[in-house]
């Protein structure tokens, strides 16, 4: 007879939970009892203090808030590397070291504004990571779709779909 090794739990930070992909791993996380999901909310990143308690209560920080449309294109990189260094910010000043994860896309191999935001982001929190002795996952996604998808605006599935259906 084997003896089970009991799973540590895990608390768990998602910034961006408004977002399409960050509702979708929310609401996976959620059933997991191994994982304490530590609230969010998009105001932390105006508020150091409320953006130091979320970061120095989480084990995994999985950082999704970003812009991915606007009518100013420099918005878009200001924004999302913004979001970045002020995430970057609270790690020093609480001297947290979590698990960080960062989901980016292939538009980093594009030459647009999105796609250099989000591989400069990205570069950020690698570089961060390897100065602090912190684990760094970047997730370059490919392709993003399911259920809830906006056509036209998520995922080319999502808008073929619509398209299938509405005979287009």
């Amino acid at each position: 007879m084997g003896f089970m090794k009991k799973q540590s739990t895990k608390k768990i930070g998602i910034t961006g939970t408004n977002g399409f992909i960050g509702q979708h791993l929310f609401n996976t996380l959620l059933l997991n009892e191994n994982i304490i999901l530590v609230p969010f909310h998009r105001d932390f990143f105006e508020n150091e203090s409320k953006l130091d308690n979320f970061i120095k209560n989480c084990d995994v920080v999985v950082h999704l808030a970003g812009l991915n449309r606007s009518n100013d294109e420099e918005d878009i990189l200001n924004v999302n590397i913004s979001l970045t260094k002020t995430l970057i910010s609270s790690l020093n000043r609480t001297k947290s070291k979590p698990h960080i994860i960062f989901a980016s896309s292939t538009q980093e191999y594009m030459n647009n504004v999105y796609g250099k935001s989000k591989k400069k982001a990205r570069l950020n929190l690698k570089d961060w990571s390897l100065l602090n002795n912190s684990i760094f996952t970047g997730l370059i996604i490919p392709n993003v779709f399911g259920s809830f998808g906006s056509p036209f605006y998520n995922s080319f599935i999502s808008t073929f779909s619509h398209q299938l259906v509405n005979n287009e």
